[in-house]
């Protein structure tokens, strides 16, 4: 499980202009510091967890999502130790039933804050799962969402405006 910041203004990575023309203009939509955060997981055998969007907003957003993603706001549109509680309620046990039979479960989390506070540890304890946290100077190297999936991913996202 790893989450990922996804900023709001996308502007492609490429443009077209004449050769030698001393500007280029970008079309964005002005809010390249606005992000929201995608929750991503999966499995040890390549099964996916829903995602789940974290926006910064008081109200969930109205529009249509894909029935396996999930909504949540809150005031910085960031995992905290409320969203992990509820991930830890509503995606985790969404995996395949082989491994909910299993008697104990593993989570790899990287050594982010709210991953570690002690309501979070406790509630997996809860429901037999161990974690292993990765030292920040290994992230890069082992976080398998960071070093595989989450540059993919990003390339991959669009924002139709």
């Amino acid at each position: 499980m790893d989450k990922t910041p996804i900023c709001f203004d996308l502007p492609n990575a490429y443009t077209l202009e004449k050769y030698g023309s001393d500007t280029i203009s970008i079309k964005t939509i002005g809010y390249k510091r606005s992000m929201f955060t995608v929750i991503l997981g999966c499995m040890a055998n390549g099964s996916k967890l829903p995602s789940v969007i974290i926006f910064k907003l008081k109200n969930k957003p109205q529009e249509d999502f894909p029935n396996n993603v999930y909504i949540r706001t809150n005031a910085k549109g960031w995992v905290n130790e409320e969203e992990m509680i509820w991930w830890i309620n509503n995606i985790w046990p969404k995996r395949s039933l082989n491994q909910l039979l299993n008697s104990r479960s593993f989570l790899i989390l990287d050594s982010f804050h709210d991953h570690l506070v002690n309501s979070v540890k406790q509630k997996l304890d809860e429901i037999h799962t161990n974690i292993a946290v990765i030292p920040d100077k290994l992230i890069y190297r082992l976080q398998l969402l960071d070093v595989a999936v989450n540059k993919s991913f990003k390339s991959n996202v669009n924002i139709s405006y």
